[in-house]
């Protein structure tokens, strides 16, 4: 109610304000034009009566007066003053206020007409006769006042109807915005309570209000998708985690039973070696959840992504060897410096290898291909093994996201989805592909980052 009274108080406000110029400015311009027209008028009748007193004498003027003064013209003033300013001849009875000495030129005075006992506000010539004289030429301004008059009354009652309206419009607008800001406030209440499944309802308005209830249920939708997300890997980190710790307890038992230090001796570094998987796997969720929340761009820095690649090809080459593998490496174009986080890069290019030379079959071949685009850098490994069938290509970029429903090969279903959120902390694109046979996976890695500007020992810097 509060809030209902104060836009209502600021809506009418804003209308009397408003108004109160709009009304000012009209009384300004038509004061200034009504002064303008005034003058002109008194200064042309002056001018016509100054052309007969010199063209005709002072009888010519006296007769020239009794013509100016017309019962029809209430506000036109003519007179024939004496040298101390008392009337002689018009229908002027005195110069009211008249102190001292007469100057020629334009005036305002009040005037006192004959038959009448209270002055009026005139704008008035003066011109020297000779012999002492004076010629005055006038208009009164009674109809000026009255129109003034008249507006500052109607600005006082538009004032008025300005604050009894602007309430009204306020009260209107106020139960316009209380309506739908009430139901954002009823949605999140109901969420607040634990039910994650209600939106804003849309009216289809247009407006600032459907742009924030649209932002509203995007946001809500994408804490659904993350509680979803956190529920499904709560669930498979509990499911794949029960293996490797499994084994981990069975060979921490039979490493206890054992007997010879021989044996025990390799029991024990079976429980290291299970130890260190169940780390590795650990670690793997970690680096994801950290790529995912963006924590890895105050590490960005500029680099070489071919060069990176082909410090990977040498560094997996004996390993692909042993496995009967060809591993060649591919550099396209010009390839331009791309700002991001070398290590992480490095780890996603990495897994993408390894699964690579797992998959592969002996005989095969290994491709990685750095291509430089318009605006993105592609980072390129292929494969000539059993691929990725379409429609398995979503549940391999899932976290524990595992093709062999047996679960009996190694893995925990990590690499794919540890890929994707490095690729996603760089605003890249992870693409998987079909290399007939085997499986291409491409990381489009934009090569101009607008957040971020070159360090000053970039490639890039002090270029223009």
């Amino acid at each position: 109610m509060l809030t209902t009274l104060r836009i209502a108080l600021l809506a009418g406000l804003l209308a009397l304000v408003s108004n109160l110029a709009i009304i000012s400015f009209i009384q300004w311009r038509t004061h200034d034009e009504g002064v303008a027209v005034l003058r002109q008028q008194v200064a042309e009748q002056a001018a016509v009566l100054a052309d007969v007193y010199r063209s005709g004498g002072i009888a010519a003027l006296q007769s020239a007066v009794d013509d100016t003064i017309d019962p029809a013209d209430p506000q036109a003033a003519a007179a024939v003053l004496d040298a101390r300013g008392r009337p002689r001849v018009g229908n002027l009875a005195a110069l009211v206020g008249h102190k001292g000495s007469l100057t020629e030129g334009y005036h305002t005075a009040l005037l006192q007409m004959d038959g009448e006992t209270t002055p009026r506000e005139a704008a008035i010539v003066l011109h020297r006769l000779p012999g002492g004289a004076w010629l005055l030429s006038g208009r009164t301004v009674a109809e000026g006042l009255s129109l003034r008059q008249t507006l500052e009354r109607s600005l006082l009652i538009c004032a008025l109807l300005s604050i009894l309206l602007g309430l009204a419009c306020g009260l209107i607008l106020a139960g316009y915005v209380g309506r739908r800001v009430r139901g954002i406030v009823t949605v999140a209440d109901r969420i607040s309570g634990g039910d994650l499944t209600q939106r804003v309802p849309l009216s289809g308005a247009r407006d600032a209000f459907e742009g924030l209830a649209r932002q509203f249920n995007h946001m809500l939708d994408r804490i659904g998708r993350l509680m979803a997300e956190l529920r499904m890997l709560t669930d498979s980190l509990a499911h794949d985690l029960r293996s490797p710790v499994g084994r981990l307890r069975a060979a921490a038992d039979a490493a206890l039973a054992a007997e010879q230090p021989e044996e025990r001796d390799q029991l024990l570094a079976n429980v290291i070696r299970q130890a260190d998987a169940l780390m590795r796997i650990l670690t793997t969720v970690l680096e994801i959840s950290r790529s995912e929340a963006l924590t890895g761009r105050n590490q960005f820095d500029w680099f070489d992504p071919g060069e990176l690649a082909s410090e990977l090809a040498e560094m997996y080459e004996p390993l692909a060897d042993e496995a009967n593998i060809a591993l060649t490496i591919e550099r396209r174009n010009v390839i331009l410096p791309l700002f991001g986080h070398r290590q992480l890069l490095a780890q996603a290019v990495s897994n993408l290898v390894e699964n690579a030379i797992r998959y592969a079959a002996a005989g095969g071949e290994i491709r990685i291909v750095v291509t430089q685009e318009d605006t993105f850098s592609r980072l390129s490994v292929s494969d000539r093994g059993p691929g990725i069938p379409a429609l398995q290509r979503t549940e391999a970029r899932r976290r524990f996201g595992r093709l062999d429903s047996s679960r009996s090969a190694e893995g925990a279903g990590l690499g794919l989805a540890l890929v994707e959120a490095i690729t996603h902390l760089h605003n890249g694109k992870l693409v998987l592909d079909d290399n007939h046979p085997g499986l291409i996976v491409h990381l489009e890695l934009p090569t101009a980052n607008g957040n971020e500007s070159p360090a000053p020992n970039s490639p890039d810097a002090g270029k223009s």
